[in-house]
């Protein structure tokens, strides 16, 4: 029978061998690799440069975003605002314009042109009838009222209606003032009363293109130029003085580093004491 001593003396053995198999096991595996990434250096390298090429690259987009950002919802907010884009001479469209003056004698009036007009805003004016001052001169009042809210049916209400209180429906008038002259018509003085609209609409479907001139382009160009770099001050002051987390050149340095490039003499090196390692083991 075996002593106490043998069985201990046995399984250490046993457990030893046990350990040698699994270093011999690990370097093999560390060997082979280290023969493959030698043997395919050239395509690893190139991996490896791609990789951290794209990540510098996003890096970057990302340094650089809030300023892009910045020009371009400058040249959008130019765009909207009928400015145009600068650096390229746009083609503008000039819708038809109508401006319709109605009265309640039955009276209509129509003005179109391709510009705005100088006052667009739809008013109604309360003309009196004329007064002979017996002085020689007439006179009459006339006040006007902001429509802007009203509908077109409100509008005929207004027109068609007798006995109409102006202020009941339109409020205080905008404005007041007494026409007077010394010549007039018969007709004029045979007038009663009256209500007049002045309506302004414009198409959506009649317009005439025109090319923006090389001044307004210029004027544009400066202003949008002017405006970014004020803009863009802002995302670079919030970096500069350390208030952003992010850091281009740090993130730069953190990948070069976690991506070197396979150094083949190095391998060949790590290699060799691998392999001198593994014989040595084996000859144990």
């Amino acid at each position: 029978m075996l002593n106490n001593g043998e069985n201990f003396d046995e399984e250490l053995l046993f457990q030893k061998n046990l350990e040698n198999q699994k270093l011999l096991h690990e370097l093999k595996k560390e060997i082979e690799k280290l023969e493959r990434d030698i043997k395919n250096s050239r395509l690893i390298n190139l991996r490896i440069e791609a990789i951290k090429n794209l990540k510098i690259s996003l890096r970057f987009i990302q340094r650089i975003a809030p300023y892009i950002i910045t020009a371009s919802l400058t040249a959008g907010g130019f765009k909207l605002l009928g400015a145009g884009l600068p650096f390229y001479r746009d083609n503008f469209r000039n819708y038809l314009r109508t401006k319709t003056e109605v009265d309640n004698l039955g009276n209509i009036r129509y003005e179109q042109q391709y510009n705005d007009f100088e006052n667009d805003d739809n008013t109604l004016y309360y003309c009196s009838k004329w007064h002979d001052n017996e002085d020689g001169f007439y006179s009459r009042n006339i006040e006007m009222y902001k429509i802007k809210e009203l509908t077109e049916e409100d509008l005929i209400n207004i027109l068609t209606k007798e006995n109409l209180e102006l202020s009941d429906i339109l409020g205080e008038p905008i404005s007041k003032k007494i026409e007077t002259k010394n010549n007039i018509l018969e007709e004029e003085l045979e007038e009663k009363d009256y209500l007049q609209a002045v309506i302004y609409s414009k198409s959506d479907n009649d317009y005439i293109l025109y090319k923006e001139t090389v001044s307004i382009n210029v004027v544009v160009t400066f202003l949008y130029l002017l405006l970014t770099f004020l803009l863009e001050g802002i995302p670079f002051s919030i970096r500069d003085a350390g208030l952003s987390k992010f850091n281009y050149k740090m993130c730069v340095e953190y990948i070069k580093d976690n991506y070197p490039s396979v150094d083949v003499q190095e391998l060949t090196k790590k290699l060799e004491i691998k392999r001198r390692n593994y014989d040595r083991l084996i000859r144990k």
